[in-house]
């Protein structure tokens, strides 16, 4: 297992994922401006990350891996690992750049009519509960891209694009849709107690940790089913 993280983190991971992992979160940081969006581009990182840059695919790279004296699921678990970190990076250093983010907020004129998006997301609970969408978000993202992957293990356009656009829409739906027409959506997620806000943060993140467990274990069984 060791062999194969070093393997991702060396061979597989391109620089570009790293940079993107830490360059689009400094959108965080851009008064006015959606929180959901800097974390969009991690997504497209997936696509970087399995092609190897015309690489991974092109090589067949899974097929060669597959060959190894190696267990399957730990091929999963080991590409897993590589976008959990990429994932977990993103949001690290987002929570890192929030006392930055209230400090620009907190020297600014407050426009509610030229808000992109909920006044209240420009507060610290508010901006706990984009945390936790976020959360989810990725892990709707993660099913959808590894359980389309790996069922056959050869194409990455579909599961990209599917979980890219699954993501802009679920984004939406909670940035534009959901709150235009059920106020006390603002109120419960956004203006309600820190305990609140607390709990819902910790509810995502174990949502997070078992999701991620149970794709792990649906995408080690397509693998093994998979023909390369």
């Amino acid at each position: 297992m060791k062999k194969l993280l070093y393997k991702e983190f060396v061979l597989c991971m391109h620089p570009l994922c790293y940079i993107f992992s830490f360059v689009f979160p400094l959108m965080f940081l851009i008064p006015n401006y959606p929180l959901f969006v800097g974390t969009l581009y991690i997504i497209p990182m997936f696509s970087v990350l399995f092609v190897g840059v015309q690489k991974g695919v092109q090589s067949h790279d899974l097929f060669y891996t597959a060959l190894l004296p190696i267990r399957k699921r730990d091929i999963v678990k080991a590409r897993m690992a590589s976008v959990v970190t990429m994932e977990v990076a993103t949001l690290s250093l987002m929570a890192l750049l929030t006392p930055a983010k209230l400090a620009i907020i907190a020297n600014m004129p407050t426009d509610p009519s030229v808000d992109p998006y909920i006044p209240g997301l420009n507060s610290i609970d508010g901006l706990v509960s984009s945390f936790a969408f976020v959360i989810v978000g990725y892990l709707m993202v993660n099913a959808i891209f590894f359980l389309m992957f790996y069922k056959k293990g050869r194409s990455i356009t579909a599961p990209t694009l599917i979980s890219t656009f699954g993501y802009i829409i679920y984004i939406a739906i909670f940035t534009l849709i959901l709150p235009g027409f059920a106020h006390g959506f603002q109120e419960v997620f956004v203006l309600s107690t820190p305990a609140f806000q607390c709990i819902f943060l910790g509810v995502a993140i174990v949502l997070y940790i078992i999701g991620m467990y149970l794709i792990y274990r649906k995408a080690s069984k397509e693998l093994e089913q998979a023909d390369l």
